[in-house]
This record gives C-alpha cells, structure tokens and sequence, in this order.
C-alpha cells in the first residue's frame, strides 16, 4: 500500500521548527528581480527583523551557500544541491529520462517531465534537442500554470472541486499580448484538454514558442504529471505538430502508467 503524500499530513504546531521555515523563506526570497537583498530589504520581504536578517544571511554565507560584499547579498550555485536531492532522491524524475530521451530521439525536439506545485507548473526533468539552440525551461523552473501546456494540461487533470478553487484566486497576469486573460475562456479551454487528452498552446509565456503536452496517470487513473514538447512555432503548422508529437507522448505515457 502507498504512503499518503506528505501534503495529506497534518503537522502539529509543536512538531514545527520555526527556523527551519524562516531559513527557507530567505533563500526563496531571492529572485529574478532581486538578485542581491541587504538585511533591511530581507527583513522587510519576509517580515522579520534586521538583526535577524542579517544572521540567516551571515549563516547562509557560512554554509557556503550566499556571499556578500559586506552590505548585501547573494545566493551562490551551492544552493542548487538543495535541488539535486530532491532529484537523486526522487524514483519518479530519474526513471522517467531515458523515456525522454526516447521522444527526443524519436521526435528531434527537447522534452519535458513536469509537476503541478500549487498554482506553478514545475519542470522537474528535460531532455534538449540534438542542436544548439533549443527553446523551453531547465529543470527547476516555474511558471505560472496557466501560461504553458504542461501547466494547463495538470490543471485539466484536477477534481472540478479544486479546478473551481483555482480558478477563484487565480490572477491572469499577461506574460505576452497572447496570454489567455479571461478565466471563463481558460476553463473552456482546460474542458477541451480535459476531452481530448492533449494541450497546446502557442505564444502564451513567450512570444514563438509552442508547448505539446499529454498527462501522465498512474494506474488508478489519476493524473500525477505531464509529458511536453517544446519547440519553435516556426518549424511547423499547429496541426503538423500536434500530428507528429501527441501519439509519440501517449504511448510514453502510456508505457509508464504500467508502473507508476
């Protein structure tokens, strides 16, 4: 019998280790936008106090996982083996890449394992196309569901309980002049995912960029990932595409969900 997901675990006050949370609240701080914090601009994203601030930065440059210039801070590569472990622990994202492999072998495009984590689609595993210019995103990345294929193709896959939900407090934020903004026209388009049993989606995140993607199931029936291609919107019809790469996802999909 499989053991529940840890998201089904109620975890007691008194079993929570409060720096824990503050510590990883820090290093989440960091972002595109904010690549370097000082103790003032940290205390304040996170609400804690500046001498605080300053001790978990201090404790993150101990550790070898931030430096800093003496006025503020920064996040070095040492923090992605937070990350690794999650991928070398983890039976589901090593034992989904020679699969694909396989497809990008088979399909000459760069492919793509994903997961739904909240309102993000988080890519977990990517295999790049045999040439020196792929599009698409290193595993790590996120973006908000609704912008990639993967994503909507996950969302489709949720219980209308938890779709509406999402729905509700979902905010569109246009990423190009092509992102879908109107949720009535989202649940339209997560409905047709839903029947057809395949995404597209085109120009959504990135303006040229087209995304293909099928869910992954479990025996049960139950969708736990997707399968995607990325590609150039350039390099063939919508039609074409879904044509070439759509039956080559699902019989991947298909093979894993024997032993997922």
């Amino acid at each position: 019998m499989k053991k529940p997901p840890l998201t089904d675990i109620t975890v007691a006050p008194r079993d929570i280790i409060e720096g824990l949370v503050t510590g990883l609240a820090v290093i989440t701080a960091f972002n595109d936008e904010t690549a370097r914090l000082t103790p003032s601009l940290l205390a304040e994203r996170i609400g804690i106090s500046r001498s605080a601030a300053r001790r978990y930065l201090l404790t993150l440059v101990h550790t070898g996982m931030a430096a800093s210039d003496g006025r503020q801070f920064w996040l070095t590569p040492k923090v992605l083996t937070l990350g690794h472990s999650y991928l070398d622990s983890a039976r589901m994202p090593r034992a989904i890449v020679p699969y694909l492999q396989h497809l990008t072998a088979q399909l000459q495009e760069s492919t793509n394992y994903s997961v739904l984590d909240g309102d993000d689609v988080v890519y977990v595993s990517r295999v790049n196309a045999p040439r020196h210019l792929t599009p698409g995103f290193e595993p790590g990345t996120r973006l908000p569901a609704y912008t990639s294929t993967a994503g909507r193709v996950l969302l489709a896959g949720l219980p209308e309980e938890e779709l509406d939900n999402y729905l509700a407090h979902v905010e569109l934020v246009p990423y190009t002049h092509m992102t879908v903004q109107d949720k009535d026209e989202l649940r339209r388009e997560l409905r047709a995912i839903r029947e057809q049993g395949f995404g597209v989606t085109e120009n959504q995140y990135e303006i040229g960029m087209r995304g293909i993607s099928v869910p992954l199931k479990n025996r049960h029936g139950t969708v736990i990932g997707a399968l995607s291609v990325s590609m150039m919107i350039a390099s063939a019809s919508k039609a074409e595409a879904a044509a070439r790469c759509v039956p080559a996802l699902q019989a991947s999909a298909n093979t894993l969900m024997l032993w997922v």
